[in-house]
């Protein structure tokens, strides 16, 4: 009887084996929603709108024009002789005005908005990092999850092989060695499965921080790990290597340093500075108008050092753009054939290794319950089993986090884990 129970134990296990898969949960998260809490509560990303709130303010304070200037001037008094007290005061109250010329107050209005837009280009890059990563974090989930499930199914296993043990022992079939051999197997798969846990908790807890959320409140992550999608040519993702956000932001870079060059031309021309006013003589007991105007000199040699700083950052905007493009190919190309080898090893693992392995752990079982094989046999093909579900598991994350990073270097949304579909 002991020994048709633990044969309708161990065909249990393996048919729970063969048909692995996520059970259902109410309380599921996909990474689309991931990805939606993240947009709305992530406290880098929040802190974009005031930031981008205060370049639009400064650039708006840059664009106005120099304000009046109101001047008091008090002369020749309280002095000697005849201009003791205040019966020789000149007083004079005029007003100032700064006039530019060369359109210096259009150039500071497009480098105000050009500063903005390359803010926004930066504050682009910086959310598309975030999601990346908070799709990696998912992916890191996904992987955990699948990693406990393999390890509990190890878990029923070796308790299968224990009790399968047991009952030999008892039959007077195998030496108690055996028996000694199982429980041993038994002990530390148990403590395989407890840090399989504690994976599992650390991968969640850093997921949800990612919406400021410091307890997880989502039951499972929601995703298919096996789901590979076809990968595209490595030409295609090349071509779409313009949009990547950090040449993007260079190209908001090189608009900042040509609105400088702009600003710098326009201090070739010199500004006037207007005044008039009313003037007060204790003396005769008169007043009179005055008028005056002001102009520096040597404004054009001062501005050309300006111009030629303002070339040389454009030119060492466009050759560090160019060595940037060409890391950033070199990188993609890496990252191509890591996803290429990732796909082609977990499909082999998952879709013929994986049947291989637990056709041969069936026939184990059964030889180990009928003495042909010896229990470290059957410890071997159980060992096999599980590594080749690992190293299957492994390699499907690796498939999806470098799938995340080409989206990332080319500009592209997070491709969802479950079917390819976009957010």
């Amino acid at each position: 009887m002991k020994i048709l129970l633990t044969r309708a134990a161990g065909a249990c296990v393996l048919a729970c084996w063969a048909v692995a898969g996520v059970a259902a949960d109410s309380n599921a998260i996909s990474l689309r929603e991931a990805i939606g809490l993240v947009t709305a509560r992530n406290p880098e990303l929040a802190a974009f709108q005031p930031q981008a709130t205060a370049a639009r303010e400064q650039a708006a304070v840059q664009a106005l024009a120099p304000p009046l200037s109101l001047d008091l001037q008090l002369e020749n008094f309280a002095g000697s002789g005849e201009l003791s007290g205040i019966d020789a005061l000149e007083t004079t109250l005029q007003l100032s005005r700064l006039i530019e010329l060369g359109g210096k107050a259009q150039a500071r209005r497009e480098l105000g908005e050009f500063e903005v837009e390359r803010l926004t280009a930066e504050q682009r890059s910086r959310q598309a990092d975030v999601l990346a990563e908070v799709a990696k974090r998912f992916v890191h989930v996904l992987a955990d999850q699948e990693k406990l499930q393999a390890m509990q199914r190890a878990e029923l296993l070796a308790e299968a092989a224990s009790a399968s043990a047991r009952s030999r022992v008892e039959a007077g079939a195998a030496s108690p060695v055996q028996f000694s051999r199982a429980e041993i197997a038994l002990a530390r798969t148990r403590i395989d499965v407890e840090h399989a846990e504690h994976e599992l908790l650390a991968s969640r807890v850093a997921l949800s921080t990612q919406w400021r959320e410091e307890s997880p409140q989502f039951g499972a992550a929601e995703g298919q790990l096996f789901a590979l999608k076809e990968v595209e040519p490595f030409d295609a993702f090349a071509q779409r290597l313009q949009t990547n956000p950090d040449l993007l932001a260079f190209a908001s870079h090189d608009r900042v340093a040509e609105a400088r060059t702009r600003l710098a031309q326009s201090q070739q021309r010199p500004n006037l500075n207007l005044s008039f006013g009313v003037r007060r003589l204790e003396a005769f007991d008169d007043a009179a108008f005055v008028a005056g105007f002001s102009m520096p000199l040597s404004s054009r040699r001062r501005a050309q050092g300006e111009i030629r700083a303002a070339q040389a950052e454009r030119e060492s905007l466009a050759l560090t753009r160019e060595a940037r493009r060409l890391e950033l190919h070199a990188t993609l190309f890496g990252i191509y054939q890591e996803l290429v080898h990732a796909r082609t090893e977990a499909q082999a693992l998952q879709q013929r290794i994986r049947p291989q392995a637990l056709d041969m752990l069936r026939t184990t079982e059964a030889g180990y319950r009928a003495g042909r094989f010896s229990f470290l046999e059957l410890a071997d093909a159980q060992r096999q089993l599980l590594e080749i579900e690992l190293d299957a598991i492994r390699a499907a994350a690796e498939f999806h986090t470098q799938l995340i990073e080409l989206e990332r270097l080319t500009g592209q949304p997070v491709t969802m884990v479950v079917d390819g579909e976009s957010p």
